[in-house]
């Protein structure tokens, strides 16, 4: 319904405006969510934390993130991208300031699981709201674009807290986060439209003159009344029932296969990977670096893929991806090289690895209709986050019980593979080239 206001090559102000804005957001994201990775140490030291009780806080967050994107993020179906995104952000806010008064865990793990939360409610609305501003010859790059974001905030919320950490404290970090929120906030509550495909599907009170503002800017004719609606039009069947109807139920049972699947390497990867190479003999400073070298493959592995599979088709490519990962995961296992051979085959798994997780966003974003897209993004993202609860900790196992490296590596790579085999299976014909969704 709106492909006609949709540029076909060359975006729009207000499309470059809304993608930038879901960046800056999502980079955001990629920070609030590794501000207590970054201030753990600092934290245990402090308050003379076990492991086990800081593996807690940890899993508070992404508990949260995997609850918001299944239960909370359908609300952005029934409300409207934009209210959800703004109240999630103000959550965020109110969630770092109150992270930066805990004093003991019983309240820094309800506060980091609210962060989580927000977060993962979040997330879809983003991905829904760069889906939907774009055209169909570069979306699945927009969103690449938007989700490497998450990774960039990461990075750069890492360099940042290790240079104020020492001298302002772990606390001033949750509060300089909550203050970047906020100054966000303002542009987000002044500059972000609605998603006009919402408002042409769902037609809100009010919503005719926020939709003809919005095509305006695009360059469109605005409309005196809503388009007629075919009368042949079915009413969509909404929410979780809506991702199991007909053949759609066997679709989302394979996204989300590949999601918990992949989920579950990629986490193991960038949970264990530094501590692996540590233990191996080399220096903590070398083993952070091989750790870098996983994300900083895996950015450039997300661009790639939005990149070419706008040309290429997303199946082949993500199928090809999560195989290739699997694959140098069970040699990665068996090496035994120096530490410029380790860096340059972490980069290249974090290229694959995280650039084909990656994939499966867009995916979801063709997969499903406008009145069921953040309902699915979320249902698929909440599944892939109980891979990324669950990974880490069977890896932890397999080492505890001290198997042979090259053996517990070729164990977890068989998930990457299991994805790889149920995304070539995934063949529904809204991801075929063209298809236009």
């Amino acid at each position: 319904m709106t492909e006609k206001y949709i540029q076909k090559s060359a975006h729009t102000r207000i499309q470059v405006l809304v993608i930038s804005l879901c960046s800056m957001i999502n980079t955001l994201d990629g920070f609030d969510v590794m501000a207590i990775a970054f201030t753990a140490p600092q934290i245990a030291s402090e308050w003379n934390l076990s492991p086990e009780v800081l593996g807690l806080v940890f899993s508070a967050g992404f508990f949260g993130m995997a609850l918001g994107a299944i239960f909370l993020a359908p609300l952005s179906d029934h409300f409207g991208r934009r209210r959800v995104v703004i109240s999630c952000m103000a959550l965020v806010i109110v969630s770092m300031l109150l992270t930066a008064t805990a004093n003991s865990t019983t309240t820094l793990i309800p506060y980091r699981f609210l962060t989580g939360l927000a977060i993962g409610t979040m997330l879809p609305s983003l991905t829904s709201m760069a889906s939907e501003y774009s055209s169909d010859s570069n979306k699945n790059l927009n969103i690449s674009i938007v989700q490497s974001t998450y990774a960039v905030g990461a990075t750069l919320g890492g360099f940042i807290t290790g240079l104020l950490i020492v001298d302002y404290g772990w606390r001033f970090i949750f509060v300089g986060g909550a203050l970047l929120n906020l100054i966000t906030f303002v542009f987000i509550l002044f500059l972000l439209p609605e998603s006009l495909e919402f408002l042409m599907n769902k037609r809100p009170e009010n919503g005719l003159s926020k939709a003809n503002k919005i095509i305006k800017k695009l360059g469109g004719k605005v409309l005196p009344d809503w388009p007629a609606l075919s009368e042949n039009a079915k009413k969509p069947t909404l929410g979780l029932e809506g991702l199991m109807s007909g053949e759609m139920c066997k679709w989302t049972l394979l996204l989300w296969l590949t999601s918990f699947t992949s989920m579950f390497g990629v986490y193991f990867l960038m949970s264990w990977i530094p501590k692996i190479i540590f233990d191996a003999g080399f220096p903590i400073e070398k083993a952070i670096w091989v750790g870098v070298c996983i994300n900083a493959g895996g950015l450039l592995g997300i661009l790639w893929l939005g990149y070419q599979s706008d040309k290429k088709g997303l199946r082949p490519m993500i199928v090809s991806f999560l195989a290739i990962a699997g694959l140098l995961m069970m040699i990665f296992g068996s090496l035994d090289a120096g530490i410029v051979v380790l860096m340059g085959s972490a980069a290249a798994l974090g290229f694959f690895s995280q650039g084909g997780f990656i994939g499966l966003y867009s995916t979801a974003a063709r997969l499903y209709e406008t009145q069921i897209r953040a309902t699915g993004i979320g249902w698929c993202i909440g599944i892939g986050r109980f891979g990324a609860i669950i990974g880490p900790s069977i890896g932890g196992v397999f080492i505890g019980l001290q198997w042979q490296q090259s053996t517990y590596f070729i164990v977890l790579a068989i998930p990457f593979l299991i994805g790889a085999c149920a995304m070539f299976f995934l063949k529904a014909p809204q991801l075929e080239p063209g298809a236009g969704n």
